[in-house]
């Protein structure tokens, strides 16, 4: 009776697991596939500079999940093509209508200031402008000759370091076989402090702008230059004296020494001589 019964309940305990087991296989096939849904929006088939106006070969059409759609994304060439970026846009990203200008608007100069800088500028001539050889995108240093308080000297000082150029007169893009030009205007990215010294110098002296190299990244501290330390003479260079090499003397082999002689007195009636004998030893005393 007993084995009958554990029978019947590992019977019934079986049962259940089936029933669950087919239960869940069925509740996992009756699981709903959700279809992502995908929106067709423009993206940058290559890089985008800053102020450049957008052509048809910049961008395509591209699906992408609904998710993942930005809200300023543009959906069709002709919401982008002709209008000019406010920023630059990166290979692969979505073109985005608030970084447009407005379609028939031109950029300014205010778009291409760095954030935290003004535009100052200063007048240049031939020699203050490099020869015309300073470009948009370069980078100076800026020299200040003038007066001191008691006017009895000139000081030549560095105001600013590692400035960058924004515009040459009105124009605000480099041109790579563009011939160097002359003018009279250069526009800098500075801050407002560094504004104010450009100012106060250009109107109590004169500037002058030095073009660093490209790979020019520290900043170097000098002294001021006087009028006074030009009219000192230069210290004259001397050539540096030979130097002879003294060999050292050669002690000369001390002769071998000879078997002394002796003195003898040999006395003839009155005469007397003296006869050298000659030692059979061959030493000394």
């Amino acid at each position: 009776m007993r084995k009958r019964k554990l029978l019947l309940v590992a019977l019934a305990l079986g049962l259940l697991a089936a029933t669950l087991t087919y239960t869940y296989v069925r509740s996992v096939q009756k699981v709903e596939t959700h279809e992502v849904k995908e929106i067709g929006v423009l993206i940058a088939t290559s890089d985008i500079p800053s102020g450049t106006a957008v052509s048809a070969n910049m961008v395509r059409l591209a699906q992408i999940a609904e998710t993942a759609v930005h809200p300023e994304a543009a959906t069709a060439p002709g919401e982008v093509v002709g209008r000019i970026t406010k920023t630059a846009i990166v290979q692969g990203e979505q073109i985005l209508r608030n970084r447009l200008l407005p379609a028939g608007v031109r950029p300014s100069l205010s778009f291409a200031i760095p954030s935290g800088k003004r535009a100052v500028s200063v007048a240049v001539n031939e020699v203050v402008g490099v020869a015309g050889f300073v470009k948009p995108g370069d980078r100076v240093d800026i020299l200040a000759t003038m007066d001191t308080p008691n006017r009895e000297t000139s000081v030549t000082s560095t105001v600013l370091q590692d400035v960058e150029v924004l515009a040459i007169a009105q124009d605000m893009e480099e041109q790579v076989d563009k011939k160097p030009k002359v003018t009279t205007t250069v526009t800098l990215a500075v801050t407002l402090a560094e504004a104010q010294k450009v100012t106060l110098a250009e109107e109590t002296g004169v500037l002058r702008l030095v073009l660093r190299p490209v790979t020019a990244a520290n900043r170097e501290w000098v002294n001021p230059t006087t009028s006074g330390e030009l009219a000192k003479p230069a210290a004259p260079q001397t050539a540096p004296k030979p130097i002879i090499k003294v060999a050292a003397p050669q002690t000369a082999p001390k002769p071998a020494k000879l078997p002394r002689d002796h003195q003898v007195e040999v006395i003839r009636g009155t005469e007397r001589e003296l006869v050298s004998v000659r030692s059979n030893s061959g030493k000394g005393d």
